[in-house]
């Protein structure tokens, strides 16, 4: 079954109704999304003790980059941009610096996603025997491309 989309904001538009049904909307999703089932506040605490485990330069014993306050707040958005009720991904930390997050299936059947200092969203996939990697910017949410591939990861037809 495809994840559930929840519209972030509604149209913009500016009467009282309006601001009333997008508020309640918004109250509505963070509820969700704030639960243990549907939510991802596991996974944001994860995400955070990722962060604390390697805040310090050195953190792998073997001289890895300490992972910075914008990696974090980066990561925290990407987490945030995906669409609800998507499976979420496992998080890791790489010696770069950056934060990763990977959706694995089977060895055939895998995506790496890593969130570096530079600000952006560098992905890598292998479904079967096609391989499919990007790059996106971060701020620009993400992309219609990588949200196909981890759909196709995850077996999920659209």
């Amino acid at each position: 079954m495809p994840p559930l989309l929840l519209p972030m904001s509604l149209s913009g538009a500016t009467s009282p109704v309006a601001a009333y049904v997008e508020e309640i909307q918004k109250d509505s999703r963070q509820q969700l999304e704030n639960s243990e089932i549907f939510g991802m506040r596991g996974v944001l605490e994860q995400l955070d003790a990722v962060y604390e485990d390697c805040v310090l330069p050195g953190w792998d014993g073997n001289g890895a980059k300490a992972i910075s306050h914008d990696v974090l707040r980066n990561a925290r958005f990407f987490l945030e941009s995906l669409p609800f009720g998507m499976e979420l991904p496992q998080i890791g930390a790489e010696p770069d610096g950056a934060i990763t997050f990977e959706w694995y299936r089977s060895p055939k059947r895998t995506l790496s996603v890593s969130i570096n200092p530079d600000g952006y969203v560098y992905y890598a996939s292998l479904i079967g025997a096609s391989r499919r990697h990007g790059v996106d910017p971060v701020q620009g949410g993400i992309s219609k491309d990588l949200i196909a591939v981890i759909h196709q990861v995850l077996g999920i037809r659209i």
